[in-house]
């Protein structure tokens, strides 16, 4: 179902890639995922990438982290801060196996991250899996409304600075009041 109450017929989906050979295997690994048709637009740098997503709205973004221009993080960070763009899964998909990848990905709002296997066919397999979830989230109703995902997260860009910082207080007054503490016992 798409977001008017009737079946998906197509897939739009914008592929963020600048390497032409992986862009030309992940679209083989789509055709073959998906019994839809696809309608695939290719950018080839996070610039061309921002562009064509506030241009076209795609169903779906497959985004790699290492492009020229703006990098893959940079453009999650405006798709999911664009108040009309946050509703766009994003798939980054590549070939980083970085924890801190992963997790500033699902920090800025990624809905999957794929590792680029090696093997076509673990791809094709992956990417089924991923059209599987949309299509079932995309099915999910609530009231009389959607059930939309907003992939806005809790932990902004600032908000690990705000948190260490408050600690930090924390901890002096811990140690303020046990130092009043002491000398009123007259220890020190």
């Amino acid at each position: 179902m798409t977001k008017h109450g009737r079946e998906r017929d197509r897939w739009r989906i914008l592929l963020a890639e600048d390497n032409d050979d992986h862009a030309l295997l992940i679209q083989m690994a789509l055709e073959r995922a998906t019994k839809l048709p696809l309608e695939v637009l290719r950018a080839r740098n996070g610039d061309e990438a921002v562009e064509m997503i506030t241009g076209l709205t795609p169903d779906l973004i497959l985004l790699d982290l290492k492009m020229p221009g703006r990098t893959g993080h940079e453009v999650l960070q405006m798709v999911k801060g664009d108040e009309d763009l946050r509703r766009i899964p994003v798939a980054v998909l590549t070939s980083s196996d970085r924890d801190e990848d992963m997790a500033r990905s699902y920090g800025l709002g990624g809905n999957h991250f794929i590792t680029k296997p090696e093997d076509p066919q673990e791809l094709e397999s992956k990417l089924r899996v991923l059209f599987k979830n949309l299509e079932e989230l995309t099915s999910i109703h609530r009231g009389t409304g959607r059930l939309e995902a907003t992939a806005v997260s809790a932990m902004g860009p600032g908000s690990l600075e705000v948190r260490t910082a408050m600690l930090w207080v924390i901890f002096a007054l811990v140690l303020l009041s046990l130092a009043v503490f002491a000398y009123a016992l007259g220890v020190i």
